[in-house]
């Protein structure tokens, strides 16, 4: 499901903004952005995600603000250093410009400073993360259950409108038998052949076994009402909806191949219209 949340805390040194983005994708996938230096705390950033969100692509993105000096050190690669001025005073040297030759020029060399943050307690700088986090994710959940509520209401609109063809093909399906029997009789008479009723009897009973679709019905019946009793308990559900879904579309097909009615076979494609649209969906939830 797709989502953003911010939240922020403020600790002794520093301040902590969070910004938490989330889109849709099958599994749950987190991406934590942290500076260097507090990588270690990725795992613990992963397990608070995942004690909210379960599905999903996670974005979380950490801002670290000082709120005194000192915050940032300088170190130097003294042995680079010497080692570049050693090699700039022999190129001097050999051009006869040696008065030329300046400290500045050293330090155009980027590697010779690094910029770094100074360690961390990051036991004390956890705490304002993880506050900042839970806010993050509070606000996450918030718009994602907004979302939630307007794809419920979609669903059921479908699952609704998959009752209504079932029981249309429930009601047309005891005819099957006699519907086979009539088109057997005309075709009979069309070749011109005389069939003993017993043995007319025989055939349209061995259909009427093959084309008996009360099984699946009630198969697909079942999968329906537990859609919409998983819809109604609530996330995490999205997975056991899918699969129910598959099953679904499953049952429809069987029952298309089993009826060998054209009338039944147009109400399935219905049927499976609605499911294709339910699994969509279902892919947006939690």
């Amino acid at each position: 499901m797709t989502g953003y949340g911010k939240g922020e805390s403020q600790g002794k040194d520093v301040r902590v903004e969070v910004e938490v983005k989330s889109v849709n994708h099958r599994f749950l996938e987190i991406s934590p952005r942290l500076p260097r230096s507090l990588m270690a705390l990725e795992p613990r950033i992963r397990e608070k995600v995942m004690e909210t969100c379960h599905r999903g692509k996670v974005d979380t993105l950490f801002t670290i603000i000082p709120l005194k000096e000192g915050y940032l050190e300088v170190e130097v690669d003294l042995e680079k250093a010497l080692a570049l001025w050693k090699g700039m005073e022999t190129l001097a040297g050999k051009l006869g410009r040696e008065g030329e030759l300046h400290l500045s020029h050293l330090l155009t060399h980027q590697d010779i400073l690094l910029i770094k943050e100074k360690k961390q307690d990051l036991q004390a700088l956890w705490q304002v993360i993880e506050a900042a986090l839970d806010k993050a994710l509070k606000n996450l959940i918030t718009e994602r259950e907004r979302e939630g509520e307007n794809l419920k209401k979609d669903l059921l609109k479908h699952l609704e409108n998959m009752g209504h063809l079932l029981k249309e093909i429930a009601q047309r399906a005891p005819d099957l038998p006699q519907l086979y029997r009539a088109k057997l009789e005309k075709r009979l008479q069309e070749l011109q052949v005389e069939v003993p009723p017993e043995r007319l009897a025989q055939e349209v009973a061995i259909i009427a076994d093959k084309t008996d679709l009360t099984e699946e019905l009630v198969r697909l019946k079942t999968h329906l009402e537990e859609l919409e009793k998983t819809l109604e308990e609530g996330s995490p559900c999205g997975k056991k909806m899918d699969f129910l879904a598959q099953e679904s579309l499953r049952e429809s097909n069987t029952i298309a191949s089993k009826a060998q009615d054209v009338q039944i076979a147009h109400l399935v494609v219905e049927v499976k219209g609605e499911i294709e649209k339910i699994r969509e969906q279902i892919q947006n939830i939690e």
